[in-house]
């Protein structure tokens, strides 16, 4: 009897740490223009490893994606607490043809044993309306599904390639280009990475747009059906004549194919046909413009005393070579006129407005009359020279007053003047003391000890009047210097110095003695007044934490640049709340 005992106690724990495996689906009856998931669902005690499954193969169905996700449970029984740990693998089907079939029952390995699931009947009836092209959403939520692309009927065969469009243009010199790069498939393409861009001369070029995510589109290409997603656009400024060739690129596309594999894809050849600018006849103010322009023009003042300034905003918007073109210039007068100070608002450096502003003193009293300003650019679409001349404007100039006499007192390195009111043959040099490297550093000094006088000073009243305040500081300032230990680490140190930085900061910021184990003070942090649903997160990144330490395979930067985030939320989500209550 004492034997049975002593074996039923052993095997307890195998009992409580048994593992369950089912499956579902979303419908056993649909229609051509539902979708079906397929669910595994994995549960357990105790943590465990496990790869994704294979998708099933389906009859009358093609399969689409698939997504996972995994969580963990907290329940308290009496005085002891339970965790349970559930895996989910959802695989996404499109049906093809009407009729009856089964998923077929899945065999799972969990550690060293086998579980099966049961076996599901489906059933397929004809739609009572046609499908909706843009309804599905299953390529990672961008892409359209093409119930006419070659991956559709079962093993996918096909093509994938990078179109530039168009394939052959042709611009004048000068002249902004875009090239689109888009990746033509047939296949199941789920990701892109971008490897290399290859340049070859004559032109300049930089980033127009570059998406962060494949958004496919259904279009026919050479009388095929494809599915079509833009890689990148790159404006090209060409500054030599002839044949150019557009940059090539090249990348790997990940394809499904009942399984994952990669393929290596480079762009096909592209050209730009550069024709000469024609030659400027009779045509003032030209400086290499080249585009689709539209100016207007503004005059802050046509009254003012002599010593003041009237300042002339010439404003250049549109489509063109803007990073290419020089500045229209005044014709010579008695004022005195500044070079302009530009203020830009574009795009890639070819698309939006420049405005020019200049400053334009008269030396003399009377009627000064503003010249006009000329600006001519080259019109690809007209294929001719335009030109654009501001009106001649008289500026009313007064005698000046007091404090007229006082402009440019700050100019340093020019003798100072108040004429007429002091006559003198000569003056002494004067050099204004904001202009001396001296001053500036002994402000500089003097705010920055100010600055840190101040900071210490408040930090030494929050600590008499409001200590916990002050201790909840300190913890977030030494949890910074831990998330940056935790980020700079490499991928065999990273989760020891994240598990132990985290709960040194908890222990902290908590009143907690750092002398206990960590499942002792994830015990006193549930009884505190702290949201469960971050308690059960922090116990899963603690465990995740632990199941990569003592792995034999060392975690991917993939993996360690998604932990990376999730300590950052956790982290967030405690900075939030305050300290013991």
């Amino acid at each position: 009897m004492k034997r049975v005992i002593f074996a039923i106690i052993c095997l307890m724990p195998f009992v409580l740490a048994g593992i369950s495996v089912d499956a579902s689906v979303n419908k056993t009856r649909l229609s051509q223009t539902d979708r079906l998931e397929y669910t595994i669902r994995i549960r357990s005690n105790n943590r465990f490893d496990l790869s994704e499954p294979k998708a099933p193969e389906i009859e009358l169905f093609s399969f689409v994606s698939t997504r996972s996700s995994s969580r963990s449970i907290s329940t308290l029984s009496g005085l002891r607490s339970e965790r349970e740990y559930i895996r989910t693998f959802t695989y996404i089907y499109i049906p093809l043809k009407v009729g009856s079939t089964q998923v077929p029952a899945q065999r799972i390995r969990v550690g060293n044993k086998v579980y099966s699931t049961n076996p599901i009947s489906i059933t397929v009836i004809k739609s009572s309306a046609p499908p909706s092209q843009g309804s599905s959403n299953a390529l990672g939520g961008n892409a359209i599904v093409d119930p006419y692309a070659s991956w559709q009927g079962g093993r996918m065969t096909g093509t994938t390639m990078i179109l530039a469009l168009p394939k052959r243009q042709t611009v004048y010199k000068g002249q902004p280009t875009i090239v689109s790069y888009y990746l033509y498939t047939d296949q199941m393409v789920r990701s892109f990475s971008l490897n290399n861009e290859q340049d070859f001369p004559g032109y300049g070029k930089s980033p127009f747009e570059q998406p962060n995510s494949l958004d496919y589109e259904v279009v026919n290409h050479q009388g095929k059906r494809f599915q079509r997603a833009l890689i990148k656009q790159i404006v090209l400024s060409p500054n030599a004549t002839g044949e150019l060739r557009a940059p090539e690129i090249s990348g790997s596309a990940r394809i499904y194919e009942f399984g994952y594999m990669s393929q290596t894809v480079r762009s096909e050849d592209a050209w730009l046909d550069v024709l000469p600018l024609p030659e400027p006849q009779n045509i003032q103010g030209f400086t290499g413009a080249v585009g689709n322009f539209k100016l207007s023009y503004e005059i802050s003042a046509d009254e003012i005393s002599l010593g003041e300034a009237v300042t002339l905003s010439l404003r250049i918007s549109g489509r063109g070579n803007f990073n290419q073109f020089g500045n229209p210039s005044f014709p010579e007068s008695d004022a005195q006129v500044s070079s302009p100070t530009s203020v830009d608002n574009l795009k890639a450096g070819i698309e939006g407005s420049r405005t020019l502003y200049y400053t334009i003193v008269p030396s003399e009293k009377g009627t000064y009359s503003l010249p006009a300003l000329r600006f001519a650019w080259f019109d690809p679409a007209l294929r001719s020279y335009r030109e654009y001349c501001t009106k001649a404007q008289p500026i009313k100039v007064q005698s000046a007053n007091v404090i007229s006499y006082f402009s440019g007192l700050l100019d340093g390195g020019k003798a100072q003047t108040l004429r007429p009111m002091i006559a003198r043959d000569m003056y002494p040099p004067y050099r204004n003391l904001m202009s001396r490297f001296w001053y500036w550093l002994l402000a500089a000094l003097v705010l920055g000890a100010t600055g840190v006088g101040l900071y210490f000073s408040l930090l030494r009243i929050k600590r008499q009047r409001e200590p916990e305040a002050y201790a909840r500081l300190m913890a977030d300032k030494v949890l910074q210097k831990f998330l940056r230990d935790s980020k700079t680490a490499n991928n065999t140190d990273f989760y020891r110095i994240a598990e132990s930085n985290l709960m040194r900061y908890l222990s902290q910021k908590y009143g907690i003695a750092n002398g206990l184990s960590t499942p002792q003070k994830m015990e006193l942090l549930a009884n505190m007044n702290i949201p469960a649903g971050l308690i059960t997160e922090t116990q899963a990144f603690i465990d995740n934490c632990e199941r990569h330490r003592f792995s034999p395979q060392q975690a991917s930067a993939d993996d360690i640049g998604r932990d990376i985030l999730l300590l950052q939320s956790i982290v967030s989500a405690y900075s939030r709340l305050g300290g013991v209550k």
